[in-house]
């Protein structure tokens, strides 16, 4: 309920504009995520598994190992820049991308859990769903994306012994987690950085100059309007947190949310949280790009020699405390300074979240989720759809999506 949510936030943010940020424990009322429909899985299976790979290594340092590893499969070549931590453990965290590329966020966080202790693996990605010309074929590009994901769990539990996984996300990687977690219940434990959920009207309302200039090249190379370039869009992609993070368990994931967000605006992030089961959640006193602050990705002294622009890695701290919780490894001691210079405000924050989940429960809408209890059907005719679009490039049969 974002009215309850968002009149929470002026009771707080007074005092949290002092330490930048503020927590809001579970939600009330959760039990626990609904089963997953038996076609979700056949819609993101993999066919074949994985038939070789080839691993060199690429740094050596003394507390992590970086192994680049290229995994093929089926489903196209999987990418790997694994990140082993001198410590021998059953557990790991996958690293989503933001975007494809140089991977800069995601090779610092992964680093950050391996200096720390908790193998991590960036499973890269490929450029090509930012193509205009591929538009057409988003869905796809997205579904493989997932198979591709759920075949580097595969690769990990064969040839490492990994058991116990994780996920972090930041942006387009937290969407990502999302829907992969929400597909896999191997990654138990999922934390989300500035995510969002509902992709078509996401991409309708995020202020992304670099996605307001992909829907013009789309429309150019289409020639259709911005009316048929979201229809087209809106018939086409199921593979959408909407139809997936409530398969996550609120117990087991992390939140985090800036309150100025624009890009991926603030309010799809508070609907995902709603989609998740209300799941305990960091609320950064930011935007999409200052939030990156509170990390230290970027030094002040290049080539991230020193310290980051913010004092303190106050997401990769966050995100480390909740896989040593969840994996069992003993309190994060290095929170602790933060912990009690936040704890005035998240006192306040947690007597507001208390009144607001019992308001909010008592009268938010607890009707089904979107697929509800059609999830076996939604799900087949999204396999059957699929079908008739890979046979034929001619035949044009769309999944209708309901909001």
């Amino acid at each position: 309920m974002w009215s309850v949510s968002l009149r929470l936030f002026g009771l707080v943010a007074v005092v949290a504009a002092l330490s930048g940020c503020f927590r809001l424990g579970r939600g009330m009322g959760y039990e626990a995520p609904p089963p997953r429909p038996e076609a979700l899985e056949r819609y993101y299976k993999a066919d074949g598994g994985y038939s070789s790979f080839v691993s060199t290594i690429a740094e050596e340092r003394s507390k992590y190992t970086h192994h680049h590893i290229i995994v093929q499969t089926g489903s196209g070549p999987i990418i790997l820049d694994y990140f082993a931590s001198k410590k021998v453990a059953p557990d790991m965290v996958f690293v989503f991308p933001v975007l494809g590329g140089k991977n800069v966020i995601e090779k610092h966080i992964a680093e950050y859990m391996a200096q720390h202790g908790v193998d991590a693996a960036i499973v890269n990605r490929s450029n090509e769903f930012k193509d205009p010309t591929k538009f057409d074929d988003l869905e796809e590009i997205f579904r493989k994306n997932v198979i591709r994901d759920r075949l580097a769990i595969d690769f990990f539990e064969r040839e490492y012994g990994k058991k116990n996984f994780g996920t972090i996300g930041i942006s387009r990687g937290g969407i990502n987690v999302a829907v992969t977690a929400g597909v896999d219940p191997r990654l138990k434990y999922n934390v989300i950085a500035l995510g969002g959920t509902d992709m078509v009207n996401l991409f309708h309302d995020s202020n992304q100059k670099r996605i307001q200039k992909y829907i013009n090249s789309v429309r150019d190379n289409k020639k259709i309007t911005e009316k048929e370039f979201y229809s087209e869009l809106k018939e086409n992609v199921r593979t959408d947190p909407k139809y997936t993070a409530h398969f996550m368990d609120a117990k087991n994931s992390l939140l985090i949310l800036a309150i100025f967000d624009k890009t991926v605006p603030f309010s799809y992030g508070l609907k995902l949280r709603e989609d998740m089961g209300y799941p305990k959640t960091v609320f950064l006193m930011a935007d999409h790009f200052t939030g990156l602050l509170f990390t230290q990705t970027v030094s002040l002294v290049p080539p991230r020699l020193g310290p980051g622009l913010f004092p303190f890695p106050y997401i990769e701290q966050e995100a480390l405390t909740f896989f040593r919780s969840k994996f069992k490894r003993g309190y994060n001691w290095g929170m602790l300074p933060y912990r009690i210079f936040q704890f005035p405000v998240n006192v306040v924050a947690e007597v507001a979240n208390g009144i607001g989940s019992g308001i909010g429960w008592l009268f938010r809408s607890h009707a089904t989720p979107v697929i509800g209890d059609n999830g076996e059907k939604f799900w087949a005719a999204a396999i059957e759809a699929g079908d008739l679009k890979r046979a034929s490039p001619v035949i044009s049969t769309f999944l209708p999506m309901k909001p």
